[in-house]
């Protein structure tokens, strides 16, 4: 894979962003991802190829644990906090993961979970319906065994203890053995 292929993907993501064709967007700029995870303008172009204002909050702070000082980012996040769009302000993003512990104790591993339980859920970057034992999305190719696929998502305790300390990191496939799908909302 070359820097040209790379770079002609972010362009051709970018305008398709700028033209409102979100779903190419999203397919070419998880395809500059893949190949290079610290790509700071391959992940603000992302967050706005992304319609769920959660998937957009992860988008930002990618860019932010690249560049702190990345202010097109920094004005995202403020105006996603302003008008109530953060994951903190997101109620739903919770309701259907399992009750999470009092985060200020040690982290307790949930129950074993069975592989073989096939779950119907929602793919963290396109929302297509996919099933948990799937490696990958079928549609924009996002890993499934991620922190974002994950019911304890907002919970970094367990993040920590696998050291999944950037964010960066929670959007690509992990070995995380307390990992538990979110089931379709």
């Amino acid at each position: 894979m070359s820097d040209i292929e790379l770079a002609q993907w972010l362009y051709e993501g970018a305008l398709a962003v700028s033209e409102g064709r979100r779903e190419e967007a999203r397919r070419l700029l998880m395809q500059v991802l893949e190949r290079d995870e610290q790509n700071e303008q391959a992940w603000l172009w992302l967050s706005g190829a992304v319609e769920d204002p959660a998937d957009q909050q992860i988008a930002l702070e990618n860019v932010l644990a690249i560049n702190p000082n990345n202010a097109a980012a920094q004005a995202g996040l403020k105006w996603l906090h302003e008008h109530g769009q953060s994951i903190a302000a997101d109620s739903s993003a919770l309701s259907s993961a399992p009750s999470l512990q009092d985060q200020s104790g040690p982290w307790v591993p949930p129950p074993p979970y069975d592989e073989n339980e096939v779950v119907e859920i929602t793919c963290w970057q396109c929302q297509a319906t996919l099933y948990s034992v799937a490696p990958f999305c079928w549609q924009c190719n996002a890993p499934v065994h991620s922190c974002n696929n994950c019911a304890f998502r907002d919970d970094s305790r367990c993040k920590q203890l696998q050291g999944l300390t950037s964010p960066i990191s929670w959007s690509t496939v992990n070995e995380c053995p307390w990992w538990r799908p979110v089931p379709l909302r």
